[in-house]
């Protein structure tokens, strides 16, 4: 019988009989792995500690057949802070659901799996405002994915210190009003129904907004979350719009957003 061991964290716990869990586990060599916990729902199970959502672990397994099979393991990190507040699990959750929806079985996920880490560190220390982990990881990871804005300036006349400014979400560029407006009347000029224009999706930002998103775009990992919109409305203006950014590029939200919201209303 042939047993592996990685690091990894774990993403998803779904119970499957009275006692077994199934865990999603992030690795950075060979993204999700499937894993069988056995008997860990049992409050003397003995891998129980290292079979909780969001704990960070060396993971030692075997295969059966097609299924990996948790042999045992210690804890790198298991986040407590995370655990102590319903808002931090809330949001953690959806975190770990971004981290799942961007990321394949077999396919490294190296840069996913330090994000999501440096980002649950970060909630459960309670190092940052919990919107501005949330929106950073929102845009960072849909720059992972491959949806990398064109941050520059305007695409069509070049400027980004208008004072009304608008990320065009869809196609990734920057929009002036003025350019906006032009465009709109130059296609009510044409009177052509063009659908992509119908669909677009834009966000308002300032900017200083539009620094904040640039930072966020090239920063070291290490200090992505260290950054501060002075004034409330710029910030809910970022967390708005990187979350539009995120979700409008997989086209669906998520359950454990709802919950986040829900909590944070």
């Amino acid at each position: 019988m042939r047993h592996e061991a990685f690091d990894g964290v774990v993403i998803r716990a779904r119970q499957t009989g009275d006692h077994d869990v199934v865990l999603s586990i992030l690795t950075a060599d060979t993204g999700r792995i499937s894993v069988l916990s056995k008997g860990s729902k049992s409050l003397k199970g003995e891998q129980r500690s290292i079979s909780q959502l969001f704990t960070h672990a060396n993971f030692e397994v075997y295969r059966r057949g097609d299924m990996y099979i948790l042999k045992g393991g210690s804890p790198l990190h298991t986040f407590y802070g995370i655990s102590n507040d319903i808002a931090r699990f809330s949001l953690a959750s959806y975190l770990c659901d971004i981290a799942y929806e961007l990321t394949d079985e077999g396919e490294p996920a190296d840069a996913v799996m330090r994000l999501l880490l440096n980002a649950l560190y970060a909630v459960s220390e309670n190092l940052y405002p919990m919107e501005t982990v949330k929106g950073a990881f929102e845009l960072r990871a849909a720059i992972l994915s491959g949806y990398t804005p064109d941050l520059s300036g305007c695409a069509e006349c070049g400027t980004d210190v208008a004072e009304e400014l608008y990320l065009d979400v869809m196609n990734g560029a920057i929009l002036c009003s003025a350019c906006l407006r032009s465009r709109s009347s130059r296609a009510k000029n044409v009177g052509t129904y063009d659908e992509i224009r119908e669909a677009e999706v834009l966000s308002p930002i300032t900017p200083s907004v539009l620094a904040a998103i640039r930072y966020v775009a090239t920063a070291p990992l290490a200090r992505l979350f260290s950054f501060e919109l002075k004034d409330t409305d710029e910030g809910t203006a970022f967390a708005s719009c990187a979350e539009r950014y995120l979700l409008s590029h997989l086209g669906h939200g998520f359950a454990t957003l709802d919950f986040y919201r829900s909590m944070r209303d």
